[in-house]
């Protein structure tokens, strides 16, 4: 099982197919009411929230074996850290937390609205600065060994190429509704935009999941090359 585990082809294959088996049990058991599994705190949302502790207990078991290493071993953990824990934060809804007189913050109408506090946009946007220093700092850092090691079908690569698919494919299937109804005036059928609707919030589900998993995939790797 170790050594499947750590086949590069196990996340594109097996993390897939059951985000296809979840999506299809949802739509047989509530076939007759679809709009059910997304109400807020419904079934969705609390099953994302619950994803998220294999994550963070992910990060727990394996802060030793990342702490312990190199210099640059640390400070990316670290990083890896504060984006899991803005995504779990984004997921519980610090977006409206942090607007007071909005809809939610992170937005670019939350900042060009006056009425909206000075304060708040300070955060939001030091918030939003951030992350983005961090996604940068990691994209410029390893862009290049991870197209090169792909071609090399190496498993934590694979995985994290998994791990991004399954975002964008979930952030495509999210707009897609908004930008049909921009290009052609008129909206999706009810019972689509329903069904497109949860296929983004199971794709977001998966994603700690997966996330957990590469931390796991890339340790065991690890300690096979020490035995």
């Amino acid at each position: 099982m170790k050594k499947f585990a750590t086949s590069p082809f196990f996340t594109p294959i097996i993390f897939p197919l059951t985000w296809l088996v979840w999506v299809s049990f949802l739509f047989v058991m509530c076939a007759n009411n679809l709009p059910y599994l997304l109400e807020e705190h419904g079934i969705l949302e609390k099953t994302t929230n619950f994803a998220y502790i294999p994550l963070l207990l992910a990060y727990v078991f394996f802060a030793k074996f990342f702490l312990t290493g190199s210099r640059d071993k640390k400070i990316d953990f670290v990083l890896f850290v504060l984006l899991g824990i803005a995504a779990f934060l984004r997921e519980l809804g610090i977006q409206h937390w942090l607007a007071s007189k909005d809809s939610t913050a992170f937005k670019s109408r939350f900042f060009l609205n006056p009425e909206n506090p000075l304060s708040e946009k300070i955060v939001a946007g030091l918030i939003l600065l951030t992350l983005l220093i961090v996604i940068v700092y990691l994209a410029i850092k390893y862009s290049k060994h991870l197209v090169v090691s792909f071609f090399k079908l190496n498993p934590t690569t694979w995985s994290i190429a998994t791990l991004c698919t399954v975002g964008i494919v979930g952030k495509f299937v999210d707009r897609f509704p908004s930008n049909y109804k921009k290009s052609t005036g008129m909206s999706l059928p009810e019972n689509i935009d329903v069904a497109l609707e949860i296929l983004e919030e199971t794709s977001e589900t998966f994603l700690p999941i997966i996330a957990a998993f590469i931390l796991l995939q890339y340790w065991l790797i690890q300690k096979n090359r020490q035995n």
